[in-house]
């Protein structure tokens, strides 16, 4: 009687592994052939339409002390600096685009009396506007115009130096960050499915009006940032048909089992 209960209890187990055997090799079955149909990974689509800027360019500072605020070239050549900037940016709609700028730069400038010399660090979340895919929304082109508006922070350091040699030099350091407001364009063009050359001119408006060390209650300081650079688009390889068919697209070719 005994031996008989041990046979019926491995009988019991063997018949319960069977079956949770069965169960798992049905599942991935069900699973291999429902990757033809099943649609894509949430976390997939998160990842879709990214990219990354790297930008360099040119500042330009325009306020008390700057002389030519009214002619480009001489603004330029004689009150114009250096400053890099990088962008994380994800495409929303092929309109509208989203994007966080940081901004390393210096300004300059000079008038009769003084001249200023300051370091600035920005932040900006800025929004952009595809103005040839809103006009022409079946457009198959390589070049691009956009418009862009955004606003962000920035913290700065300046020295103004006064040409007497009598007066000492002014000295501003921003404590907390100041807020500003930018706007402007630019085009693109489309060098290969990963990577896209820009050139774009944006200018700020600042809150603050010390950023050359003098300040003038009737106008703020602003700057501007004209610049070239290159984008990477993120998860944006041109797959092969192996792949999608491995990721579950369908071909006519692929016939059906």
């Amino acid at each position: 009687m005994e031996l008989r209960d041990k046979r019926h209890t491995i009988n019991l187990i063997i018949s319960w592994n069977t079956i949770f055997l069965l169960i798992l090799i049905i599942c991935l079955q069900v699973s291999a052939f429902g990757q033809y149909n099943r649609p894509h990974p949430i976390m997939e689509n998160l990842l879709k339409n990214w990219s990354v800027s790297l930008n360099l360019g040119q500042t330009s500072f325009f306020g008390d002390v700057s002389l030519y605020d009214n002619e480009i070239s001489e603004k330029i050549t004689k009150e114009g600096s250096f400053g890099y900037g990088f962008m994380l940016s994800r495409q929303m709609t092929p309109v509208i685009g989203l994007s966080g700028q940081l901004l390393f730069g210096q300004l300059r400038g000079e008038n009769s009396k003084t001249h200023f010399e300051a370091n600035i660090i920005e932040y900006t979340i800025n929004a952009t506007l595809n103005i040839v895919n809103l006009l022409l929304p079946e457009n198959d082109a390589n070049f691009f115009l956009y418009g862009k508006l955004g606003m962000g922070q920035y913290k700065f350091n300046s020295r103004l130096v006064y040409n007497d040699p009598l007066t000492e030099d002014k000295i501003v350091d921003t404590n907390v960050p100041e807020f500003l407001i930018l706007f402007g364009g630019g085009a693109y063009y489309k060098i290969s499915y990963s990577f896209d050359v820009n050139a774009e001119i944006a200018g700020r408006i600042a809150s603050n009006d010390k950023i050359d060390g003098t300040v003038n209650k009737k106008d703020k300081d602003y700057y501007s940032y004209m610049s070239i650079g290159i984008t990477y688009k993120i998860n944006n390889v041109r797959k092969t048909k192996r792949k999608l068919k491995r990721m579950g697209a369908k071909f006519p070719f692929i016939k059906r089992r």
